[in-house]
């Protein structure tokens, strides 16, 4: 008998990580056996030791594969190595709070296939953080309830992604020609040929990253790469991965070097150029204006007691009526385009601070 359904966790040097993930696995409850695929990337501590260690006493059925290193592309071999008809992404640091957590989320979206009368559905679930501060209590909020929204650039490989063998061979898999935002380039194809649905309950995961290298600093060269990648700059990604790299990995996160870089590849083949990029960035700016209509919604249900993904989302549904048509045309993204520009050599040129 075929698995009820295959989970795959790319791995690099998770030994702090991994195993909590798996103990967690071991205990969901599902009316049939799952398989767990490690597809591991070139470790060289402890992780896949403590893999096996772990299935062995937890009983799970647990094969360990070794690829090239690059997530995109662990995870394509690690389905190809699946036996199930269902695949389901995970990061190893992921957190399973529930114990039917993946029981739930099967029915869930067996029922969708069923009611669509298509597989071509894929699930993924909201996310909380697991935070060690209390400071930016309103930017997590909002950064979790956008977890359960069904927008492809609000879908991440963080809150995992579960669809069919078939369905995801037909997207052409994870993108292995570039070495980043794999999971963005798939939310989008999704979206593109077929559906998102917010499966039951969440996944939780650590904030240490944001707590270490600044919530807003980390944000912001989050969306300079998600802009990068939509317009297609592709350049700045490896001169962007070489500063990343030369930055302690315990220090607060220092958005200049990757200001510069953007700076000189918009001038380096000339102004005309250059503002094309500064517009096409505009119109990347103002497609995503609508988490401001978002956010006033989050602060509404944050004061009204509820939990992130809960409440109305009045403002945002005005916004998509209303102001999208405008915000979203030529002119809009024109201003969209000035409005950033202002702000990013306001950035660039501020000293910083001691």
């Amino acid at each position: 008998m075929l698995p009820s359904f295959s989970v795959i966790i790319p791995c690099l040097n998770e030994a702090d990580n991994l195993p909590r993930l798996l103990r967690q696995l071991a205990k969901q409850q599902v009316p049939r056996p799952f398989e767990i695929i490690i597809a591991d990337g070139g470790s060289h501590d402890d992780t896949l030791a403590l893999a096996q260690h772990i299935a062995e006493c937890e009983r799970l059925a647990l094969s360990v594969i070794k690829s090239a290193a690059g997530r995109a592309i662990q995870m394509n071999e690690g389905a190809r190595r699946a036996s199930s008809n269902d695949l389901l992404f995970l990061h190893a640091d992921s957190e399973l709070p529930d114990s039917s957590l993946l029981s739930q989320a099967k029915a869930t979206l067996e029922a969708q296939r069923r009611r669509k009368g298509s597989d071509r559905i894929a699930g993924h679930f909201g996310l909380r953080f697991n935070r060690t501060t209390r400071e930016f209590a309103f930017a997590y909020f909002f950064y979790e309830a956008k977890t359960y929204l069904n927008r492809p650039d609000s879908i991440n490989g963080d809150q995992g992604i579960w669809l069919s063998r078939r369905f995801f061979h037909e997207l052409g898999q994870f993108d292995t020609t570039l070495s980043y935002m794999e999971d963005s380039r798939l939310a989008m194809k999704v979206s593109q040929m077929g559906e998102w649905i917010k499966l039951p309950g969440c996944l939780t995961t650590s904030a240490r990253r944001f707590e270490v290298e600044g919530l807003k600093e980390r944000q912001i060269l989050n969306a300079l790469l998600r802009n990068f990648d939509s317009i297609g700059m592709t350049d700045f990604f490896v001169a962007a991965a070489n500063a990343y790299r030369s930055q302690s990995k315990v220090e607060r996160l220092r958005l200049k070097p990757f200001l510069r870089i953007a700076h000189d590849l918009s001038l380096g083949q000339g102004l005309t150029p250059a503002i094309k990029w500064w517009y096409k960035t505009g119109g990347y700016v103002a497609a995503n204006a609508w988490q401001m209509a978002f956010a006033w919604d989050c602060r509404i249900n944050r004061r009204l007691g509820l939990a992130p993904g809960e409440g109305k989302t009045r403002c945002l549904q005005r916004y998509e009526a209303w102001g999208r048509p405008l915000v979203t045309s030529s002119f809009g993204a024109a201003a969209a385009a000035l409005v950033t520009l202002i702000w990013f050599y306001a950035r660039l040129l501020t000293p910083m601070r001691k």
